[in-house]
């Protein structure tokens, strides 16, 4: 069994590294000292050392470190502790007794939040669990049946084979079968020849030509939108000149947002009871868009018309989002104004480690999720902005000229040397005579 593990983050190295340790029989994790004036304290997790609860503290240990790293810990270590088990709950670790599938969707909620944390992330990841689930059973005349390995194979391949609707199926079933410890064997392949829809990202012009079109109203605009163009116009800048997904619009706190010289917004999770990637502070990219969309001065009349919807239902926002794109005949998503932050960074010189944290994830995640949309427009303006740091480099280390035009200068400092070799040569020959 294993010991111990860290999460150890060496450019951050300077934040503390929490790890998880072996107290008797149970995990807990050590908390770097510094955090408490010195002293040693613990969060113990109530778990036995097994396999299946080492992944589970290590999943806990990588939000603490996350925190850590990005000045969001919580020193009451509240935020972190595992739900608690009641005496009336469903117990993990003893065997399930026959249900029914009805009744399996009765107590899915249950089991799922067992070994998870409860926010509003995870509540709309269940959602959709449960969502393809009943649907995969819907040839089914009602659900007052007993699940079989027949009707697993037919909600699987009642789906196309390659669609988005066979890959969600076989994900949400897995979480599902899973909660109840059901033998079933997946075959291999199952979701083979599924490829996410290919995103082309929209340039920059074509973003600001977007910012015109979603503040246009017509008769064909939805009841709901009217009246609302500027909010839309606002939130769309923000969206786009800050890379947030939808639903962080909701999250900016003002107070602390939108502050000279550089205009950062602040999202702070308290505002909404929680966002995918917490409190943070982000800077805009392009700075100049600032301006240009008017961002400091927020417009935020339909959020304020809606927000007790919105932080009830947080979809809510980003349907609403997307539907006022699609109607007005912009033909890309939401995200991609996000994927296009990222990349816009990389091309304009910034280093990934402060996007990511800006953009509120690992520097593993930022990479592998954003370079995949790199075009060769992308890498060639990447390189070139690498070329001009290394050239502002080596002109602060040389008084100011590059290593190009040092090279130069000492060119033409031979030939001077030369020239005044020769001149001194014939003046002697001269003064000889």
């Amino acid at each position: 069994m294993k010991k111990s593990k860290s999460v150890n983050h060496t450019s951050r190295a300077s934040k503390g590294t929490a790890n998880i340790q072996v107290n008797g029989k149970y995990l807990r994790i050590q908390m770097p000292r510094h955090l408490y004036a010195g002293k040693q304290k613990y969060l113990t997790l109530g778990l036995i050392d097994t396999t299946e609860n080492w992944t589970i503290a290590e999943a806990k240990l990588q939000e603490i470190q996350r925190d850590i790293d990005y000045d969001n810990f919580d020193v009451t270590l509240d935020k972190y502790q595992l739900p608690a088990k009641s005496s009336t709950s469903i117990k993990d670790d003893e065997p399930d007794k026959k249900l029914t599938f009805k009744e399996m969707l009765e107590v899915f909620e249950k089991k799922y939040f067992l070994k998870r944390k409860k926010g509003r992330k995870s509540q709309d990841s269940f959602s959709q669990y449960r969502q393809f689930i009943i649907r995969a059973f819907q040839f089914k005349d009602n659900f007052d049946f007993y699940l079989s390995k027949e009707d697993i194979d037919k909600a699987i391949y009642s789906t196309e084979a390659g669609s988005s609707t066979r890959n969600r199926t076989v994900v949400s079933l897995k979480v599902f079968l899973a909660c109840f410890k059901f033998e079933y064997e997946f075959e291999s392949g199952l979701t083979a020849g599924y490829k996410p829809e290919k995103r082309v990202l929209p340039n920059d012009g074509e973003i600001i030509d977007a910012w015109h079109k979603i503040q246009l109203e017509g008769e064909s605009c939805h009841k709901r939108h009217k009246g609302n163009a500027e909010s839309w116009g606002w939130i769309f800048a923000v969206i786009a000149t800050y890379g947030l997904r939808p639903h962080e619009v909701l999250a900016i706190d003002y107070e602390k947002s939108f502050q000279p010289p550089h205009f950062p917004i602040y999202i702070n999770e308290k505002i909404t009871g929680g966002t995918k990637t917490g409190s943070r502070l982000v800077y805009p990219l392009p700075y100049k868009w600032v301006e240009h969309f008017d961002i400091v001065k927020p417009k935020t009349k339909y959020i304020d018309e809606s927000r007790e919807l919105f932080q009830t239902k947080i979809r809510t926002f980003a349907d609403r989002f997307g539907e006022r794109l699609k109607t007005k005949g912009i033909n890309f998503r939401a995200y991609d104004l996000r994927h296009r932050y990222a990349i816009r960074g990389r091309e304009l010189g910034l280093d990934s480690h402060e996007l990511a944290k800006w953009m509120g994830h690992t520097l593993d995640e930022h990479t592998q999720t954003y370079q995949k949309y790199w075009t060769d427009n992308s890498h060639s303006i990447i390189y070139k902005a690498g070329l001009r740091r290394i050239e502002e480099l080596e002109r602060t280390k040389n008084g100011g000229l590059s290593i190009s035009e040092l090279e130069m200068e000492l060119k033409k400092a031979e030939i001077l040397i030369a020239q005044l070799e020769a001149e001194l040569c014939l003046r002697k020959k001269l003064a000889e005579k």
